[in-house]
């Protein structure tokens, strides 16, 4: 190895390594992912369409209650006037002003998740609710029909406890409506049709419930909320909570449903007949959530977010949008991926279909186990394998032949995500992020190399491309080491460092060594 490649790569390696002590032992920046124990990143993106009139956004932004700390608001307005307002016990946070063609304005906050466990009291006497809550919570309305005949009637069916065991009524109003209403993707919301048809959406059977607990005397309320997933955009969930022994007890008669708790990933928006986004003024308005979950605690988010450093603070990649942060948090593994083909191809010595592509076949299956990406990648290889040979006979020209080629990938992609959706197998779905032009590209590569070198090199080759990827592959579900790499970003330079060290080395590669051995043990030079 040069001079000036040594340096070079110990300079990059010693930088990186400075900027990373010191941001664990001067700031305190942990090294270690802190499991199932880290607040959720929460993001709300409305995509509104306006004519230059003066208009509004509203949305439902959580509060800190039993259950649920929310932290670090971080909202944008896009030229717009951005307030909070408290109103029936909701926030509401309202964008206005002069609604042009496109607005997009975003609202983020972390929020420390506990599931929320508020069990039915065991025996009485139970306080009369207090006259607020009572006005509030027992009254009827267009959407909560309790008085409705209808109603009494189904009541009158269920041979309820008296009102001394009120927990013994809110369970069989539960039980009944959770069991014998079906739950339907795509509904009418009403109480009065639900209870009518028998089934209804996760809405409406929550508006049943409330509507029947009110005419039974327990005071009531919907919750509109969001369920965070870790592996999926969050869902908008609705559910119901009565009140009992002075205390709100959280329920669901969803399919997936709770009785007195709360799960922990459940995350209460607000309360009562509102919608999550509404808009008034606007041509169009739409939106969307997403989520992650934070490896570190709510104390070491904020140091992250707000370090003493200023240069810290402004290169930190947590204050980035949602978005941005899941892609890079995908893209800062790559170095170490290259690291990986670096060593394979000039320190071992082995030869692959493409400098990158197990990088690329790694990264777009590393949501799913390892050998069946190495299975679904080969069953499209031997099928466009043999489209292949069948066009040799057309002799096509070469553009064409790829683009039919091309073609025949997608509709085996697409076919893989049918029957995975028939036989309910997920992993078949991964279908859809394969990089189509490379498998393509790599076909025809594989075809050339049988012509010109044979099978048996074409297939060795093929065989030690899946090797490398399959050593690139855990890298890519690794939580920690995409932890470190987002965390500390710094450390691409020790990567950058690794890599000169590696170009410039010009000794012999492992697989000189293995094939030269022989001349290791010369019999004339023994024989000397």
């Amino acid at each position: 190895m040069s001079r000036p490649a040594l340096i070079a790569g110990a300079l990059l390696v010693v930088f990186g390594l400075a900027v990373f002590a010191l941001k664990v032992f001067g700031y305190d920046i942990p090294l270690a992912v802190a499991e199932g124990v880290g607040p959720w990143q929460v993001e709300l993106r409305v995509n509104v369409r306006g004519s230059n009139a003066r208009g509004s956004v509203r949305a439902l932004l959580p509060a800190s209650e039993a259950g649920q700390t929310i932290f670090d608001e971080n909202p944008t307005s896009d030229r717009l006037s951005f307030t909070v307002r408290e109103d029936g016990g909701n926030r509401t946070g309202v964008w206005s002003g002069a609604i042009g063609p496109i607005h997009e304005v975003v609202y983020a906050f972390h929020v420390q998740m506990d599931a929320l466990e508020v069990p039915l009291p065991a025996a009485g006497p139970y306080p009369a609710p207090p006259a607020q809550i009572a006005a509030l919570y027992l009254a009827q309305s267009p959407v909560l029909p309790s008085a409705a005949p209808e109603i009494r009637a189904q009541l009158e069916t269920l041979d309820l406890p008296k009102m001394q065991d009120l927990p013994g009524r809110i369970r069989t109003i539960f039980q009944w409506v959770a069991n014998e209403i079906d739950s339907v993707e795509r509904s009418n919301d009403d109480a009065l049709l639900v209870l009518a048809n028998k089934y209804g959406t996760e809405a409406g059977k929550e508006q049943l419930l409330v509507t029947l607990m009110r005419a039974a005397g327990a005071p009531a309320r919907i919750v509109h909320g969001l369920e965070l997933r870790t592996d999926a955009t969050p869902q908008q969930r609705t559910w119901s909570e009565v009140w009992i022994a002075e205390r709100w007890v959280p329920m669901s008669t969803s399919a997936d449903g709770f009785f007195a708790r709360r799960p922990e990933n459940f995350l209460v928006l607000g309360r009562g007949s509102v919608a999550n986004v509404e808009a008034t003024a606007v041509l169009s308005v739409g939106h969307r959530y997403r989520s992650l979950r934070e490896h570190l605690r709510a104390a070491e988010i904020a140091n992250l977010l707000t370090p003493d450093n200023p240069v810290f603070e402004r290169l930190s990649f947590y204050r980035l949008p949602l978005p941005t942060q899941s892609a890079l948090r995908v893209l800062l593994l790559i170095p170490l991926g290259a690291v990986v083909i670096a060593l394979a191809r000039n320190v071992v010595g082995v030869t692959t279909y493409g400098t990158f592509m197990p990088i690329l076949i790694s990264l777009a299956l590393r949501d799913y186990s390892l050998p069946r990406s190495l299975a679904l990648v080969a069953s499209v290889i031997v099928f466009a394998l043999l489209l292949r040979r069948v066009l040799e006979f057309l002799r096509l020209l070469m553009v064409p032949r790829l683009s039919i080629m091309l073609c025949t990938v997608v509709l085996l992609v697409a076919g893989f995500a049918l029957v995975g959706d028939s036989t309910q197998t997920a992993p078949l779905f991964a279908g859809v992020l394969f990089p189509m032009v490379i498998l393509t590209m790599l076909t025809e590569r594989i075809f050339i190399t049988s012509a010109e070198e044979g099978v048996r090199e074409a297939a060795v080759r093929a065989g030690i491309s899946g090797a490398v990827a399959a050593a690139i592959h855990p890298i890519f579900q690794n939580a920690h080491a995409e932890y470190l790499m987002f965390t500390f970003p710094e450390l691409t330079f020790c990567a950058m460092g690794v890599l000169v060290w590696i170009g410039g080395y010009t000794g012999y590669r492992v697989s000189d060594l293995l094939r030269f051995r022989s001349l290791a043990h010369d019999p004339g030079s023994e024989a000397a």
